[in-house]
């Protein structure tokens, strides 16, 4: 029998546990502050030497990699200063060196984020955007109302500033890990690792907020734990053999609107007017004006995401979802609207219909991705061969279907010819190793020649059954 490996990213979230409960044993017992403080430290200290791990690991999410063992290496440093101080000298001094450090962490987590947000989606990804602003401005206010206003203090303006640059920097996370969470690309198991650090994070760091500005908050208690783990989970999501795909370029346009994302954008959009209500019936004072512009901006920003996702139903309503090309409701409704305008003021128009020969032994023999491969490639020859202003659709599996307006039929007859040729002008890779040969059957017909639309198609798949019997690979339809 052979034994099984157990992975570093494992050993991570098992590590979790053990020290959390070790560290909890100490501190109820009142023993070994030192050793305390290495427990607490271990789990950044973790995060950082599998982040650099990975670095080395992947030489293309190295820059990535060392910005977040940057952020915890400074985080390690802040610990380490503090805890030292506060052995040593007893309290230590606030704000001290340590926040330095501490605060340093934040930008460098946010710019490593950020660089996995752009490999993720190069583009502008305004769906993803709209989603993330609705978040980070339903949270920021939260944030604001009840970690930042609090804490300012206008006749100790160094040590308002310091205590405000925290919940700001949670602002900075809770900005880019939406931006994160919400955009297109693969939704890995690192993913969601990171997703869970910032979830345990961001709630640690509020309870400590909050507890420090009511006078409860004391050291060790439960919030530790969630630092903990938060550190040892998202090590374990660096560790682990997705975290390379969380840099893969994602090949979706927009992310799809699922409940679960709804779900999300509607309670960060009702955060706003629900504290609104909360404070008008607690008697607690209120910022009406900051929370009128705020519940302007969520209500707007909803109003755009949902005008973008009916125009992103429309385009998927009107487009192939494999090929990009048009689909074949809106070839129909092209071809109508063409066709009107032939029978009233005698304009000719062509249809071409071209189907993939053997298509089938493609699939049998490279499978269904292998045939992918085929049709997003003929798809792209097809955009080279055509003219602009020709509607090029996915008529069916393996059928394509190209709308001709102005065009007599021998002239479409031509463009048909140079279609068969470019498609079949060299082989297409159906995997990394292997190139298949392509060609494809075209049948071809006109109006007015056909009286109407319906027989305008009919025609053209009569002669594309004609090229296919006569021996594929060749135009038929016009004598």
């Amino acid at each position: 029998m052979t034994s099984r490996r157990v992975a570093a990213w494992q050993l991570c979230l098992a590590a979790a546990p053990v020290i959390i409960g070790v560290y909890y044993l100490l501190v109820q017992a009142g023993l070994w502050p030192g050793a305390q403080v290495a427990l607490y430290v271990s789990a950044n200290a973790t995060f950082a030497v599998a982040a650099l791990v990975t670095a080395r690991r992947h030489p293309s999410m190295r820059t990535i990699m060392l910005l977040l063992a940057g952020s915890a290496a400074a985080g390690v440093t802040g610990d380490v200063l503090f805890y030292f101080d506060a052995l040593v000298h007893g309290e230590p001094p606030y704000p001290g060196v340590p926040d330095l450090f501490y605060l340093l962490a934040y930008p460098l987590m946010a710019v490593g984020m950020l660089l996995i947000v752009r490999r993720r989606t190069p583009g502008w990804d305004s769906a993803s955007v709209i989603d993330a602003a609705i978040v980070a401005i339903g949270t920021g206010y939260l944030v604001f109302q009840f970690l930042i206003v609090p804490l300012v203090d206008f006749s100790d303006k160094f040590t308002s500033l310091v205590s405000v640059a925290y919940p700001v920097g949670d602002l900075m996370l809770i900005v880019v890990g939406a931006r994160l969470m919400l955009g297109a690309g693969p939704r890995t198991t690192a993913l969601r690792f990171f997703g869970g650090y910032l979830g345990l994070v961001l709630v640690a760091d509020a309870c400590y907020g909050y507890q420090t500005q009511a006078g409860t908050y004391q050291a060790g208690n439960v919030l530790d734990a969630l630092w903990i783990g938060a550190s040892f989970a998202l090590a374990a999501g660096v560790l682990h053999p997705s975290a390379i795909k969380m840099v893969s370029t994602s090949h979706a346009a927009t992310p799809d609107a699922t409940p679960g994302r709804l779900a999300v954008l509607a309670i960060a959009a009702v955060t706003a007017p629900t504290s609104i209500v909360v404070q008008h019936y607690t008697g607690a004072e209120g910022h009406v004006v900051v929370a009128a512009v705020i519940c302007i901006l969520l209500f707007l920003l909803v109003m755009l995401r949902m005008a973008g996702l009916v125009q992103a139903q429309r385009h998927a309503a009107v487009t192939d979802g494999l090929t990009g090309l048009r689909s074949r409701r809106f070839f129909e409704q092209a071809l109508g609207n063409q066709g009107e305008r032939s029978v009233k003021s005698g304009v000719p128009v062509s249809v071409l219909l071209l189907d993939i020969d053997h298509f089938k032994n493609v699939n049998d023999t490279y499978g269904h991705n292998g045939g992918d491969r085929v049709l997003v490639e003929v798809t792209h020859r097809l955009r080279e061969l055509v003219r602009p202003g020709d509607v090029v659709a996915r008529y069916g599996g393996e059928e394509f279907a190209v709308l001709l307006p102005d065009t007599m039929p021998e002239q479409a007859a031509e463009i048909a010819e140079r279609i068969r040729r470019g498609v079949s002008a060299a082989p297409i890779a159906v995997d990394e190793s292997r190139l298949h040969a392509v060609t494809v059957s075209v049948g071809v017909a006109g109006m007015p020649a056909a009286g109407t639309t319906d027989e305008l198609v009919l025609a053209a798949d009569r002669a594309l059954y004609a090229a296919k019997n006569a021996g594929r690979n060749r135009v038929a339809g016009v004598a």
